[in-house]
């Protein structure tokens, strides 16, 4: 899944094409362009540590939430055929569906918002997204190659990421499609740890965001995201 710069070689794709591991010198920097790291799956807010959102919170209640991502860039250091360390540049993106008809100020910090009379205007699309460059330093370990020639891999790690914009995405029969954007009090910087653990190129993955997902917002202090899901090009 990665396109590797030629001014650095990637011993990633060297060593698979090697015979003769005693060749190859460690450790190695390897580095460049890629398109790896894919990450789709499940987004979940908790509320101090618990899946179910207390009643002060209760308003940001959502039908679905999901988590995309990938990395565009990585700079690394392989000290030899099973362990590597490296740091990836990319970009992630956070989906809640809101249950409740309500409208998101702009502009305004602490975070609020307003209950729209359903009588007047019914959304049917209610989407809050979350766009944020991801910079991941990750540590990752793999076996030596098994009968097929594959390997089982671990990544973990911590992934921090700056705030790009957020999104408000509402459909409704009267008013159609509208799109606003604005900053919505998230977080500006967000991070925690995440782990990876897959076999030759799929995997699957968990990140948990320790910061709180809105910030200068007394009333959602406590709201993490916890994310998780399936992960291609390892």
């Amino acid at each position: 899944m990665a396109v590797q710069d030629t001014s650095i070689q990637d011993t990633s794709a060297t060593d698979s094409i090697q015979n003769d591991q005693s060749t190859i010198q460690y450790p190695r920097l390897f580095g460049g362009i890629t398109f790896s790291r894919i990450d789709w799956g499940f987004s979940r807010p908790m509320d101090d540590g618990s899946f179910s959102l207390s009643d002060e919170k209760n308003d940001l209640s959502y039908k679905r939430a999901s988590n995309f991502g990938f990395d565009v860039l990585q700079v690394g250091l392989r000290f030899n055929d099973h362990f590597k360390t490296y740091i990836s540049a990319g970009v992630e993106w956070n989906y809640l569906r809101l249950k409740k008809n309500i409208l998101l100020h702009e502009n305004q910090s602490p975070l609020s918002y307003e209950f729209v009379d359903e009588n007047d205007v019914r959304y049917t699309k209610n989407v809050l997204t979350t766009t944020y460059l991801r910079l991941p330093l990750s540590f990752e370990w793999r076996s030596g190659k098994l009968r097929d020639g594959e390997r089982v891999k671990v990544a973990f790690g911590a992934m921090t990421g700056i705030l790009l914009k957020g999104t408000q995405r509402l459909k409704s029969e009267k008013l159609g499609k509208q799109k606003f954007k604005d900053n919505y009090s998230l977080a500006t910087f967000q991070y925690g740890p995440f782990v990876r653990i897959g076999y030759d190129d799929f995997g699957i993955f968990a990140k948990y965001y320790v910061n709180d997902m809105f910030e200068n917002t007394p009333a959602m202090k406590g709201l993490n995201n916890f994310t998780f899901g399936l992960t291609l090009g390892f």
